[in-house]
């Protein structure tokens, strides 16, 4: 059966980012789920072809850790950033409008359950983004280039009461919220759900966990190590000036 005769329903059911695809154009699929993609496109004035490109697009390849671990840390600090803001602008408004958009059905406690804990981890989870780009991006970033220069004009301000072990140590606090969301959710199980809409938001919880999962993963393995030895080497640089004096 072709794409484009297939219904919304089947598609998504293939593949849930199609949900996220229709979306963008403005389309609730699940207000349209027992229509072919081809319908959707005509009522729409959509371009088949401009779809599948942003299908796509939604799921093309990343730099790989091995790759990622031969960047200098600006870097790595730049790639994440970029991902800390697809989650913000992209990846978490879309997620809470699923669950602000899903009515009150069989599954009625979860959709519940959902509606309370995912206000108060995108705004525990944003918090948590901006101290890490505040606090320990800005002052990697200066120990590198500092480094990279040697121009003592350029050397990193300490912040007061920060450390990168300290913060290494805590970073995993922002994770909690999503073991309870994956204990709500029963890991993300939509076997036992009719529901097209609450499959959605789930496969979406799930692509976002493990998304986060990977992410954390390059903090923990490539970042933070390449931070701490740009701090050893630092403190050495100043205490020989010290020793100087």
């Amino acid at each position: 059966m072709k794409m484009a005769i297939k219904a919304i329903e089947n598609l998504i059911d293939e593949n849930f980012v199609y949900a996220k695809v229709l979306n963008y154009f403005g389309v609730q699929f699940y207000e349209n789920r027992g229509k072919t993609l081809k319908e959707i496109c005509q009522e729409n004035n959509l371009s088949e072809d401009r779809l599948k490109e942003l299908l796509e697009k939604s799921i093309q390849l990343k730099p790989s850790k091995e790759e990622l671990m031969t960047y200098p840390a600006r870097l790595i600090i730049e790639y994440l950033k970029h991902s800390h803001q697809l989650f913000i602008k992209d990846r978490l408004p879309y997620i809470l409008k699923l669950i602000n958009e899903i009515g009150e059905k069989d599954s009625s406690h979860l959709i519940s359950d959902l509606k309370f804990v995912m206000p108060m981890f995108v705004e525990d989870f944003i918090k948590h983004i901006y101290e890490e780009e505040d606090r320990l991006f800005h002052y990697v970033s200066s120990v590198e280039q500092y480094l990279a220069s040697g121009d003592n004009v350029l050397a990193p301000v300490m912040i007061k009461g920060f450390s990168i072990n300290d913060f290494i140590h805590h970073h995993g606090d922002s994770d909690d919220e999503m073991k309870g969301i994956r204990g709500i959710t029963d890991q993300y199980n939509v076997d036992d759900l009719d529901d097209m809409h609450l499959k959605v938001i789930l496969k979406e919880l799930q692509q976002f966990d493990s998304e986060l999962t990977h992410h954390a993963s390059i903090e923990n393995e490539i970042l933070f190590p390449k931070a701490i030895q740009l701090e050893k080497s630092y403190s050495a640089i100043q205490n020989s000036i010290a020793g100087l004096n």
